[in-house]
């Protein structure tokens, strides 16, 4: 036999030896969502809903992605994009039941009792009951109007809470940056602190006579005014509620000025703030948030000895 000969059945035989049989070949667990990763730049909406009737609506408006329901504020759009990507590489690992009866004991009936979270991802025909995590991988999710139950390669987070969809931090400004404060109440005086640029320390001015600061470094805490401010509640702003407001005055090292204006409006703390992508909304803040933003020189001093006695 010639040489070629030989080396052509040695090749053949190679291939015969590491020939794959594709009955033994593993297929890849399917995605829940086959083709959506492609489409993820053409979406438009998500909405969840959760069994007790709350909802988030997240609409695309032109490049943006906001909340219906407030108005238009805008998403975060790490938390939005970390989602779809999550959604659209999410995987079946296991058929469960198929069995009606089951899905309330999985979280992934339709109504009432045991009745799953309900993902709509638009366009296109992407939607999922989302019901309980399983105690070893992910959730037991089914799609709308099939019985058919499955468990994902991974826990599904989806929440209806629309806090969950923002950046709930409205301003974070880093102590070191400030220059100045001024907050100025309508029943109290005039409360002024500033750096002194040779110690570089903050100092409050005109001190009462006769008064000492409660600590050293008491106007110090005039630099943490906004410092992770963080939101309870947004709307569009309205100015005609602000009658009468605290004004929180913080003048920037780099020479920018931050006005914020705070108010109670019947049992809720009410926060505007005079900055460009913030002006356009009002924020509801906590009590201690507002009573922060509304200290006066008698919180910065020591008590008198008749206020003592």
């Amino acid at each position: 036999m010639k040489v070629a000969g030989l080396f052509a059945m040695a090749v053949l035989s190679i291939a015969l030896l590491f020939q794959i049989n594709p009955d033994d070949v593993e297929e890849s667990p399917r995605l829940v969502f086959p083709g959506l990763k492609e489409q993820l730049p053409a979406l438009t909406g998500i909405e969840v809903t959760n069994p007790n009737g709350n909802s988030v609506s997240i609409v695309k408006q032109q490049d943006n992605w906001v909340l219906e329901g407030k108005s238009g504020y805008s998403v975060d759009f790490s938390k939005l994009s970390r989602f779809l990507v999550n959604v659209s590489e999410l995987r079946i690992a296991e058929e469960k039941t198929s069995i009606s009866t089951n899905h309330s004991r999985l979280g992934v009936a339709e109504n009432d009792q045991g009745a799953g979270t309900r993902v709509i991802v638009s366009p296109g025909e992407y939607s999922l009951l989302v019901g309980k995590e399983a105690p070893s991988k992910g959730s037991f999710v089914r799609y709308a109007g099939d019985a058919q139950v499955y468990l994902t390669s991974k826990p599904v987070a989806a929440s209806a809470n629309w806090i969950e969809w923002i950046d709930p931090v409205v301003i974070n400004i880093e102590p070191a940056n400030v220059r100045e404060v001024t907050i100025d109440m309508p029943s109290a005086p005039l409360l002024f602190a500033n750096r002194n640029e040779a110690p570089g320390e903050f100092e409050l001015r005109e001190i009462p006579a006769g008064r000492e600061l409660k600590y050293a470094t008491v106007a110090d805490s005039l630099t943490r005014l906004l410092v992770n401010v963080r939101m309870l509640d947004v709307e569009p702003y309205n100015p005609v509620i602000f009658v009468d407001p605290g004004n929180t005055r913080l003048v920037l090292l780099s020479g920018e000025i931050i006005i914020v204006r705070s108010i109670i409006v019947g049992d809720r703390f009410m926060m505007h703030i005079d900055r460009k992508n913030l002006a356009d909304w009002q924020f509801e803040i906590s009590e201690n948030t507002y009573n922060e933003l509304n200290q006066n020189m008698e919180s910065m001093l020591k008590a008198t000895e008749a206020d003592v006695e």
